[in-house]
């Protein structure tokens, strides 16, 4: 089920799998961070409305680097909201390795750190990891 369409994220659920899908789309290269913010807002709030225990991010297309100041608003703002909720995270990664890491450092903060998480660069073997029972 789509919830969420913009020209730089795309979130859909997968009620059956308590799956949550944030797939930032090539469009993120044009992104500022007060549009980073305002889909990650986006986002928290569609983890809170429908509670889904696994997350995969879709960052195989994604253009636009996390700062460290924002790796820490992420863990300081987003995280703590649905640090309850989501219980299982995977990444499906470019091989760009600068945003790889950016992304990296922003889940090794002090709130990130506290997602079950791991880094995929294949749909299939994420997608297995995140149905492991929570």
């Amino acid at each position: 089920m789509l919830l969420h369409k913009s020209k730089f994220v795309e979130i859909t659920l997968e009620e059956e799998n308590s799956l949550i899908i944030d797939k930032f789309l090539p469009e993120t290269y044009k992104m500022n961070i007060d549009e980073f913010k305002k889909e990650m807002f986006i986002f928290v709030e569609m983890c809170e409305k429908y509670c889904p225990k696994r997350e995969l991010v879709y960052l195989m297309q994604m253009e636009f680097i996390i700062s460290p100041d924002l790796q820490e608003w992420m863990n300081r703002e987003i995280f703590p909201r649905y640090l309850n909720i989501i219980k299982r995270m995977a990444f499906l990664v470019p091989t760009e390795i600068v945003i790889q890491i950016s992304v990296e450092q922003t889940m090794e903060e002090e709130t990130g750190s506290k997602f079950l998480q791991a880094y995929f660069d294949s749909e299939i073997e994420a997608r297995k990891w995140l149905m492991i029972e929570c």
